[in-house]
């Protein structure tokens, strides 16, 4: 039985090392505009940790359209179809619908309801929504918009200004999450839009 013992523990000693190889030999990749703050520092890549995908089963997918009405989804939908025919046409690669940023996102259009800024209620920058749903601080760029009604209408206001086009035609982002609330108590028709982007 000791000897049993001895092999179990060696062959766990072996896969263990197996696996630190395996993770050593993929290169991090730290993100070029991850702009520290005063104060902040980050480890060296050979400090970064990295995990292996979840075992099937173990987490499921989250639901892109949690929380939203068939019209919403069709919105969604179609301002991800716009977004992405934009890029094609320069050449770029689609972004695809996030979950967790469309949820971010959606917090946002609510916040724009009342208070229409970059800057939350709270007085925070727009990208603290991130780590409110889950999402690692990453590059990030927000467009909002309100009063338009159709997504076409906002999705062609936003191509039209130069900072919002500059987002939604950004090569760095590869994920986006779509928002929209209607506008109640304020004197906006239609709904406040957010759009999120992150790599």
């Amino acid at each position: 039985m000791k000897k049993k013992g001895i092999a179990a523990l060696l062959a766990l000693a072996v896969l263990g090392v197996a696996g630190l190889m395996t993770l050593s030999s993929e290169e991090p990749v730290l993100l070029e505009n991850d702009l520290l703050q005063a104060g902040e520092i980050l480890l060296e890549d050979d400090f970064v940790p990295l995990s292996d995908l979840p075992a099937e089963g173990e987490e499921q997918p989250l639901d892109p359209y949690e929380g939203l009405d068939e019209t919403q989804k069709e919105l969604v939908d179609k301002v991800v179809e716009l977004v992405n025919k934009a890029r094609a046409e320069e050449g770029l690669e689609p972004v695809t619908l996030d979950p967790a940023l469309r949820k971010a996102a959606q917090i946002r259009a609510k916040e724009c309801v009342g208070t229409f800024s970059h800057t939350r209620p709270d007085g925070t920058v727009c990208s603290t929504v991130l780590q409110e749903v889950g999402i690692p601080r990453t590059y990030f760029g927000e467009n909002v918009a309100t009063g338009h009604k159709t997504a076409e209408l906002v999705v062609e206001r936003w191509l039209a200004s130069e900072g919002h086009r500059a987002n939604i035609l950004n090569p760095a982002f590869t994920r986006m999450g779509v928002g929209m609330e209607k506008n109640v108590g304020n004197r906006y028709q239609g709904y406040a839009w957010a759009q999120l982007f992150i790599q």
